[in-house]
């Protein structure tokens, strides 16, 4: 049987009464008299204690971290970390650990004493413990009192995943809503907006094809009413939110355009709007394809501008060039695929952790949609986590030409987890490794052509490879049996082609010389076709 966590003090010459727990709201209160000891005060009917949807929100949170987390983590270190952000909102709020118990204290005075469960690994009793803490905490503290729950949930979360990576977050049900739409797609017309110095919303662009681009709305128009409600004086995001709604119904929105004097009057229907994450130009011989995230679309419409591509470029296709400079990545699942469209064979990335379902490798399907095409990917400071994924799969087998700066190095897989408020957790279970078996995370991707730093046009690029100065196959080997434990020594590596964030022309300008010179395009791939051959043994990340 599962039992309560309890909330005591010592029996001492102040006559401190013990305070026991029921359920997830306290009982009896613990309050300094005007002498300075306690007395012991009958909770009322209408405190204004958490909803019981608190005590799951933790224990579903907790469990989680505890199971799946990268590495194995103590559930009092979270718990004291989350308990102890609670100052951000209050600052005469105080969290002491006192042997197995946690002491509460408001402006120097204890309130609180809680017991802390016997066992590390009992989520539910950390979790009653916490929202123990938050109601005892609220009685003594305006602050506290004030805050709404979500916002007492989020600066407890931000407080106990500072125990863990960077990467593992909480998301209250508003940005859960907003993440979900980016991955997921959301009913909308299909623009994104700013506000303007005059409070209006000036539309900054138009997705091809959606309900707004066929309504005729444009770039630079000036929202000022949805549904006949001015837009002045009210946030980005309500506006957002009047404008989404179900599929298939209307938003009433009226537009000021410059050079029209009056007000247009647009009706325009919601659908399932997916954020465009692929773009195509054409280069003479050469399609350049720009790619600015992975949401659930991105490897269907990425194979469809391919193959439009190549019906508009035609036989006489010279290459085609990738851009995922900027891409700060997405689902690992359009990671794999994106580079299985460019891949007839070979493994593609493999994933481990603590949990046994982490451990995962990917190899590609027969077929290369491309036909072989010759390939140039562009990466910079700013290439992470999915986009680094693609770009060593493709280096790694010797399929594709990396240029541009170091990548970002983020390589950790976050799960997702909705919780019961309807917010997210994302917590960081697993560590990509590369085919040649090195794991990203800290150190990234080495282009084999580095434009880091360089003054050099792209002539001078140009004559610099033909001179062979390429990164060489001594560099990537020393890449790959990096030792991850030395941070000190990523750092110096990774200086080799020192990250930019920048997004130069000179790049594709280069890329595209690459690809229009089968002879330099072929010198360039044999430096990572060398460095694929030393390939290490597969590296534990820690």
């Amino acid at each position: 049987m599962m039992h309560h966590p309890l909330a005591s003090s010592s029996r001492n010459r102040r006559r401190q009464a013990s305070l026991r727990l029921r359920g997830i709201a306290v009982a009896v209160l613990l309050l300094l008299s005007a002498c300075g000891g306690y007395r012991e005060t009958a909770q009322s009917a209408d405190t204004d204690t958490l909803p019981p949807l608190a005590a799951r929100l933790f224990s579903v949170a907790y469990d989680q971290i505890s199971e799946r987390y990268v590495q194995q983590v103590a559930l009092s270190s979270l718990t004291s970390a989350g308990l102890g952000n609670l100052a951000k909102l209050d600052t005469k709020f105080e969290v002491r650990m006192n042997g197995r118990q946690i002491e509460l204290r408001e402006d120097g005075a204890p309130i609180a004493q809680l017991d802390m469960p016997a066992r590390e690994d009992d989520a539910r009793r950390w979790a009653l413990l916490t929202v123990a803490a938050l109601d005892a905490g609220r009685q003594h503290s305006a602050a506290l009192r004030a805050a709404a729950p979500e916002q007492l949930y989020q600066t407890v979360f931000d407080g106990a995943l500072t125990r863990l990576d960077a990467y593992s977050r909480y998301s209250g049900q508003e940005a859960a809503r907003d993440n979900r739409a980016s991955r997921d797609g959301f009913s909308g017309i299909g623009i994104t907006i700013e506000m303007d110095q005059a409070g209006l919303v000036r539309v900054s662009s138009v997705f091809s094809g959606s309900p707004a681009d066929r309504s005729g709305l444009k770039i630079d128009d000036r929202i000022t009413h949805v549904d006949g409600d001015s837009v002045v004086g009210k946030e980005a995001r309500e506006i957002v939110h009047r404008l989404r709604g179900p599929i298939g119904r209307s938003v009433d929105v009226t537009v000021r355009r410059e050079q029209i004097a009056h007000p247009l009057q647009l009706m325009i229907t919601r659908t399932l709007i997916v954020p465009p994450t692929v773009q195509y130009r054409r280069y003479g011989n050469v399609a350049y394809i720009k790619l600015s995230g992975f949401n659930h679309r991105t490897t269907d419409n990425l194979s469809a501008q391919i193959r439009a591509a190549m019906k508009d470029i035609g036989p006489d296709m010279e290459g085609l060039i990738l851009d995922l400079r900027g891409n700060l990545g997405g689902l690992l699942d359009q990671a794999v695929s994106v580079a299985d469209l460019f891949l007839a064979n070979g493994q593609i990335v493999s994933t481990r952790g603590r949990h046994h379902a982490s451990a995962q490798s990917t190899e590609a399907a027969p077929g290369d949609l491309a036909e072989r095409i010759p390939l140039v990917l562009l990466v910079n400071g700013s290439s992470a986590s999915a986009s680094e994924i693609v770009a060593a799969a493709l280096q790694d087998n010797s399929r594709a030409v990396v240029i541009g700066s170091t990548s970002f190095g983020k390589g950790s897989v976050q799960t997702v987890i909705t919780l019961p408020n309807e917010g997210e957790l994302a917590l960081t279970w697993a560590r990509f490794h590369a085919p040649s078996g090195y794991p990203l995370q800290d150190l990234g991707i080495l282009p084999a052509v580095c434009t880091s730093g360089t003054n050099a046009d792209a002539n001078g690029v140009v004559e610099s490879i033909r001179a062979g100065r390429l990164t060489d196959a001594a560099a990537m080997a020393k890449w790959r049996a990096a030792d991850h434990s030395n941070m000190e020594g990523l750092k110096r590596l990774r200086e080799i082609c020192a990250p930019e964030t920048r997004e130069r022309e000179l790049d594709v300008e280069v890329a595209r010389r690459l690809l229009t010179d089968r002879q330099l395009y072929a010198r360039a791939l044999s430096s990572v076709q060398v460095a694929a051959k030393a390939r290490q043994a597969p590296a534990i990340a820690q």
